[in-house]
């Protein structure tokens, strides 16, 4: 009788198995932003419409249990450096996430 179980259960595992291994992703993460620190000098350099900017404020787990917290606004020359800067503040910062999308112009 456990030939009878064992057979089937493993040619299902070896199917589930190879259908998972043919999925993948096909897109790499974006490169490492930094941005750049939104000053009155950035701001007289350019058109603010030539800006976009963006606010994060995450945590992430500290040394010894404890918490660690940010609160960070950038400014980027491009959309995509401020979605990729996003992407990573995320990934770096993964717990109680509170962001504001990318807005074009400048913050004030």
């Amino acid at each position: 009788m456990s030939v009878r179980i064992a057979l089937p259960v493993l040619v299902l595992t070896a199917f589930v198995g190879l259908v998972a291994g043919t999925v993948t992703a096909s897109a790499a993460p974006p490169p490492r932003v930094e941005g750049l620190y939104c000053t009155r000098a950035l701001k007289a350099s350019a058109p603010a419409n030539t800006f976009w900017w963006a606010v994060f404020q995450g945590e992430r787990k500290g040394f010894f249990g404890g918490r660690e917290t940010t609160r960070q606004l950038r400014c980027f020359r491009s959309q995509a450096d401020c979605k990729a800067w996003l992407y990573w503040v995320q990934s770096d910062w993964p717990d109680l996430n509170q962001l504001r999308r990318c807005k074009r112009g400048f913050p004030f």
